[in-house]
């Protein structure tokens, strides 16, 4: 019996993992689903539609939630209030966690694999003359590591017109969080005339010739 009551707090943190958004600006989840083969969004496309990951946390949350309360209340009367605080709590500091078990595991490296986006804080807004595009941007991005720079390059998500936009390179401080503020400069392929703002931007780094994307397929 007690190894099944253990097992409502296993479900309650498993939950908590699948819901919580970590350091990048999107849930664990996503990465847990993706890892065993299993798309987090039912739009696989865009990563949209329903929130396969999200749903299956809320899921273990409130079989977890409930089976806990059934079995602690009459020993704990509080269970309810502790189990709630410590979810608000545990999905609060998630972020800030995450983050740093990354920074401590890839500390000494120096390979695309120390550099992340971070959707969180990063937005874009486009403006167009004829065919050439400039794309004022702020870019969060985490150097974990050591590496000293990264080349940059935005690319739009659910765009109706095509964009290649030269990428930049940038310095970055050792195992910390740059906010940058910069003009990419592009081209429009298809037609002439575009402009606008999104926080939903695709980025493409590159470190030592190697390339890595974060976003929506393109």
């Amino acid at each position: 019996m007690r190894r099944k009551e253990f097992l409502f707090f296993i479900l309650i943190l498993v939950g908590l993992l699948l819901i919580a958004n970590h350091h990048l600006g999107y849930s664990f989840g996503d990465d847990i689903f993706r890892e065993i083969g299993i798309p987090p969004w039912t739009n696989t496309e865009y990563d949209s539609g329903i929130h396969i990951s999200v749903i299956a946390g809320l899921i273990m949350l409130a079989v977890g939630y409930f089976g806990a309360v059934k079995h602690y209340q009459l020993r704990f009367p509080k269970i309810r209030s502790r189990i709630v605080l410590s979810g608000i709590v545990f999905v609060w500091l998630f972020p800030w966690v995450s983050e740093n078990l990354m920074i401590l595991f890839h500390y000494n490296s120096t390979t695309i694999s120390s550099v992340a986006y971070s959707k969180k804080g990063s937005q874009c807004s486009y403006q167009s003359e004829e065919a050439s595009v400039e794309a004022d941007c702020s870019i969060s991005l985490i150097n974990y590591g050591k590496e000293k720079s990264v080349t940059v390059r935005p690319y739009l998500i659910r765009a109706a017109t095509m964009i290649e936009f030269e990428p930049m390179t940038f310095t970055l401080p050792p195992h910390t969080r740059i906010n940058m503020g910069t003009t990419f400069n592009g081209r429009q392929i298809d037609g002439t005339g575009f402009s606008g703002w999104s926080r939903e931007i695709g980025i493409e780094l590159e470190v030592d010739g190697k390339k890595k994307r974060y976003g929506a397929k393109t």
